[in-house]
């Protein structure tokens, strides 16, 4: 039968999606590869080259599982998903493709493929993700010593689990050369290694070096200038400092869109809402920076600090193009809400 507007609809809408799923990563290895030497350790690498460069060695995931329709929300699908069932109102026959290859389930789509007599799913295994906390004052102590609450890394497993990813989140390591070498040698295994509580220069940096290459060890961003990329035994590896503020700018940059690389999905943008600055905001000329802000009444009020209560009180972050030199207050400007699930 002709294809009736509302499949029609469905499939214009899909291919969108999926059009803008890669963004920057889909046309890295053709745009830039891996080609270039590495930045030294007083430069700072621009965000954009630092997608293209990391999302170079992320491809698709090819493996699938079957599931039930039941949990199939935010999952990816592998191959149309075709109707068993004729549904009149909406004209799909059977054999009609609902859904296309590469569509994200929405919790709206399952009654449409319930109603087309659809029970299970063929779609695209999630991205394995490890999480590694690192550093002296989070690893286990002594009895009796203090031991600091790890919250960085932690907070980024929920936020890459919601982002489609399977999280394995570890127990923090100390600045230990032999147990971080076999830490990151155990994650090897994952489409993508996550680091947190790492600098330029430290014990970390040194042996992810020895194991494959760091790509940079800095980028021109702020909070999270000395955020740094790398590959061992070609999977991503995503380097974030101790801050929270600045992992949660680095993983939302980063490591989100990675993720939606890996699983062929849409990278939809984060909803935004227009309001206008109460304060001046402060960016270096040629550092992208971010900036955590309350919103309300149609104002967008900066925060101090990038710490976790900060980050948590956030409604939304403003972002400053690295070609300008912060914003004025009464500037109508852009908020994005990067809490939005998923």
């Amino acid at each position: 039968m002709a294809e009736s507007n509302v499949t029609g609809w469905l499939k214009t809408a899909i291919r969108g999606d999926t059009a803008a799923t890669q963004g920057t990563f889909a046309t890295a290895a053709a745009s830039t590869g891996m080609a270039g030497p590495s930045p030294s350790d007083a430069e700072s690498l621009p965000l954009e080259t630092a997608r293209r460069r990391i999302g170079s060695v992320a491809a698709p995931i090819d493996r699938t599982d079957r599931i039930p329709l039941s949990v199939a929300v935010g999952r990816v699908l592998a191959t149309p998903a075709t109707a068993n069932d004729p549904i009149e109102g909406a004209e799909i026959s059977v054999g009609d493709a609902v859904f296309e290859q590469g569509h994200q389930i929405r919790p709206g789509d399952v009654g449409l493929l319930r109603a087309a007599g659809v029970s299970e799913l063929l779609v695209r295994q999630r991205p394995q993700v490890g999480i590694l906390p690192t550093g002296d004052e989070l690893a286990q102590r002594d009895a009796g010593e203090s031991q600091q609450v790890e919250t960085a890394g932690f907070t980024l497993a929920q936020y890459v689990d919601r982002w489609g990813g399977k999280v394995t989140y570890r127990d923090p390591v100390a600045d230990d050369a032999p147990a971080l070498r076999m830490a990151v040698q155990r994650d090897l295994t994952r489409e993508l290694i996550v680091i947190t509580g790492t600098e330029p220069g430290d014990a970390l940096r040194e042996i992810v070096a020895e194991l494959g290459e760091v790509l940079a060890d800095r980028l021109a961003i702020d909070p999270g200038h000395r955020t740094g990329i790398a590959v061992v035994e070609n999977r991503p590896v995503v380097l974030l400092p101790e801050s929270p503020g600045a992992a949660r700018v680095g993983a939302v940059q980063l490591v989100r869109p990675l993720l939606k690389t890996f699983a062929h999905a849409p990278l939809p943008a984060h909803p935004e809402t227009r309001a206008t600055l109460t304060a001046h905001v402060d960016s270096q000329n040629g550092v992208r920076t971010f900036t955590p802000v309350a919103v309300g009444d149609g104002t967008a009020t900066p925060l101090p600090g990038v710490d976790l209560a900060t980050a948590t009180r956030a409604d939304g972050w403003v972002s400053v193009p690295a070609a300008e030199a912060g914003i004025d207050t009464g500037t109508t400007v852009t908020v994005e809400n990067w809490d939005y699930l998923p």
